[in-house]
């Protein structure tokens, strides 16, 4: 369940935040794009997005486009809408500029968004190399954890190590899991609910933002 409300954005906004812009009004560039928050200056009220990509190529966004931004953190997401005022070279580095407006609409969740998400995987029962490797296939997936089928016999509590690769740019790599919840064997083999343990905030806010961003592709 999501709770909306306003916060400032001075306590909302920190450098190195990912998110995505959304452009909806300009049709040459109507899309979902990746992007981070490298600068803020709160004094003069404006903010600054690393330059937005998709696929891996950069989006210049004009001087007077509307952007809707959403950015991410451990547990809630801030979205408020503001206008690019072009593209600023600093450093040999380029940035989006825009205004920051005083509140942004905080969405705290009490757990983290599950979808629906059909991959195939491995995981070892120890983190060592020559351990061996087991198959799994997702059923859903959040930021926090992972609905899984194999054909191996897990107990709760038990402590397995998963590799999963999610998109080209982002994937598991013996990540940490417990298993938390046993489910009702099917035909395709036993399911089990898995928990990430130890998950670094630069990674987990990449789950984030992949879970959202697949919401978002679902709903269209």
């Amino acid at each position: 369940m999501s709770y909306v409300t306003k916060t400032p954005s001075i306590k909302a906004l920190r450098i190195g935040l990912p998110g995505i812009i959304e452009i909806t009004m300009v049709k040459e560039l109507e899309g979902t794009y990746k992007t981070s928050i490298s600068d803020i200056d709160f004094s003069k009220n404006l903010i600054f997005f690393s330059i937005p990509t998709y696929k891996g190529r950069f989006i210049p966004v004009p001087k007077g486009t509307r952007m809707n931004v959403k950015v991410f953190d451990r547990s809630s997401m801030y979205s408020f809408s503001t206008v690019s005022l072009g593209v600023l070279k600093k450093d040999n580095l380029y940035f989006i500029p825009a205004p920051i407006p005083e509140y942004v609409n905080k969405t705290e969740r009490r757990r983290f968004k599950r979808i629906p998400l059909f991959l195939y995987g491995t995981f070892k029962m120890s983190p060592e190399q020559d351990t061996e490797s087991i198959q799994f296939m997702t059923k859903d997936f959040s930021a926090g954890g992972v609905k899984l089928i194999t054909n191996v016999i897990l107990k709760l509590s038990d402590i397995i190590y998963i590799n999963l690769k999610l998109d080209e740019n982002l994937k598991l790599e013996n990540q940490k899991s417990k298993v938390v919840r046993i489910d009702k064997k099917t035909e395709d083999g036993f399911q089990y609910g898995a928990e990430f343990i130890d998950v670094p905030v630069n990674l987990e806010n990449k789950l984030v933002r992949f879970v959202f961003q697949r919401e978002l592709k679902t709903k269209k």
